[in-house]
């Protein structure tokens, strides 16, 4: 199967340089930042340090109501995690510039200063223990979440770490469940984080979990999913919704929409199990709006959890990074 990453499109990078604001929403490298075409390069600021950097990344297929196809976005960023922030433009583009102070100021549960007010969990990952309202469960039951997760001071989007979903060869445990359940808030809400892998683009053709929104923390809790399964997708009991023009296309062939390995992604998700309508922001671009989804009756119930890590349903075996993780009432946004 030929694969397809949206870094095949043509990019472009527009520099942007700011001081005053806390986050903006990066397609940096490992422990890096500042400036990416589809490539990785030098120039992010860390901790306690000011900086300012611009990334590039074509949009491919938006949904009706997103940003253009064809748009891209910019920004750079160093320091904390990121406030609230306003839509897309038409146009399809957005840009934004950051400088922070990373850790400083952090909570004990190793949230940033910055986390909005209502959120119902946030954290920046700048401390070792499992953050605070976070659940782990192996085999239905709490468990040592060390087994399946660390915090990476080698690679992080912002402050000094972040957190590191296990492979499971490094484990050695056979169970495909590696995800962490926070609470949510009621109704409508919006999540916001930054993800990564180093080995592999995210959007493979299988079908594993990335993040969900459950009806509860149990494991086997019925979800709507950001997951991959011919590309990027909505899974919800096996009914999937691709960006426009992506997955398995009317002509029967297949279009993955991937990302990009070896760079941050910010995802934007809004899960709204009432209203069904699920909608997706990868990098400040609406690539998902699925309405009437989950089908009538499919998914009954209040979602009530938020989940991240990895749900190796087919795998291969790989590692996950997360960084700058917000779930509140409204949008968070990267800027």
């Amino acid at each position: 199967m030929r694969h397809f990453a949206i870094n095949s499109r043509s990019l472009f990078v527009t520099a942007v340089s700011a001081a005053s604001l806390l986050l903006a929403c990066s397609s940096d490298p490992a422990g890096t930042g500042g400036g990416n075409a589809g490539a990785p390069s030098a120039g992010k600021a860390g901790a306690s340090a000011a900086g300012a950097g611009a990334s590039g990344l074509a949009g491919g297929g938006s949904s009706a109501g997103g940003a253009s196809a064809a748009g891209a976005n910019s920004g750079g960023s160093a320091g904390a995690i990121a406030g609230a922030g306003g839509a897309p433009s038409a146009a399809g583009a957005s840009t934004g510039g950051a400088a922070g102070s990373g850790a400083a100021g952090a909570p004990a549960g190793g949230a940033s200063s910055a986390c909005p007010t209502d959120a119902t969990f946030c954290s920046g990952f700048e401390v070792t223990t499992k953050p605070d309202d976070a659940v782990y469960k192996a085999n239905a039951a709490p468990g040592d979440w060390s087994r399946d997760f660390e915090v990476d001071s080698t690679l992080f989007h912002s402050g000094k770490s972040s957190l590191r979903v296990k492979s499971g060869s490094e484990t050695g445990v056979s169970g495909a469940y590696r995800m962490l359940a926070v609470p949510a808030p009621s109704g409508a809400f919006w999540v916001r984080f930054y993800i990564q892998q180093t080995e592999l683009d995210l959007g493979g053709a299988d079908h594993n979990v990335f993040a969900s929104a459950a009806l509860s923390d149990e494991p086997n809790a019925a979800s709507i999913e950001f997951a991959e399964d011919v590309g990027i997708a909505f899974n919800t009991m096996d009914v999937v919704r691709w960006p426009t023009g992506y997955g398995r296309t009317m002509s029967g062939g297949t279009m993955p929409f991937s990302l990009p390995k070896g760079m941050w992604h910010c995802i934007e998700i809004s899960f709204d199990g009432q209203g069904r309508e699920q909608q997706l922001f990868i990098n400040g671009m609406q690539q998902i709006d699925a309405k009437d989804y989950p089908a009538s009756g499919s998914l009954s119930g209040t979602l009530k959890n938020f989940k991240f890590g990895f749900n190796q349903l087919h795998g291969p075996a790989r590692k996950v990074w997360y960084d700058d993780v917000v779930v509140a009432p409204s949008r968070i946004q990267c800027l």
